[in-house]
């Protein structure tokens, strides 16, 4: 599920970097606050309404199901992915970071870029790559490598933004992107 939140004034990101959620309520086996959960932006950093007041995250609802029953077991429900599929529209979510500096886009606009991700695994790379072939940004203009996406999905049904990668493409430049599914 891509979610999209408002920030709170002063945070700020680049792509690549990640963010913490903070689960409301407390955990049942030991009676403290739930721990921060850290999921990759999905966003650039203007945000996808492009004013700089908004992060996105590429979340997948985290539910066990019974080898036997075949039924979703309750008691087994990822604590912060259900929290935030299930967030309505103005609800306040605690974040805090960003963190990470380790995957960021290379300096050198003539670098080849190879990027492999699995599910909610693309989160990052949606950044970059909006941020390459979809903003009009001087990091876009300069950009002349080339860059290569591996995307792993077990199902078509499990394809993750699919629409917005058909754009990047007809956006980029004659072979400089390459989107694999495998």
């Amino acid at each position: 599920q891509h979610i999209i939140m408002r920030l709170p004034t002063g945070f700020h990101y680049v792509e690549g970097q990640s963010l913490s959620v903070i689960p409301p309520g407390v955990d049942p086996k030991n009676g403290r606050a739930h721990k921060p959960r850290l999921y990759s932006i999905a966003s650039t950093r203007y945000g996808d309404v492009l004013d700089g007041n908004t992060v996105s995250l590429c979340v997948r609802r985290a539910e066990y199901y019974d080898p036997v029953s075949g039924l979703v077991d309750p008691t087994k429900k990822g604590v912060c992915s259900n929290f935030l599929c299930d967030a309505e529209a103005g609800a306040q979510i605690d974040v805090a970071g960003p963190v990470g500096k380790t995957m960021l886009l290379p300096k050198d606009p003539n670098a080849d870029i190879i990027m492999v991700a699995t599910g909610t695994g693309i989160a990052p790379f949606r950044g970059f790559l909006h941020r390459l072939f979809m903003e009009q940004t001087v990091a876009g203009h300069l950009f002349s490598g080339k860059v290569w996406l591996v995307l792993g999905v077990p199902t078509t049904g499990g394809l993750l933004y699919k629409e917005e990668f058909d754009a990047m493409m007809k956006n980029a430049g004659p072979d400089q992107l390459r989107i694999d599914y495998a």
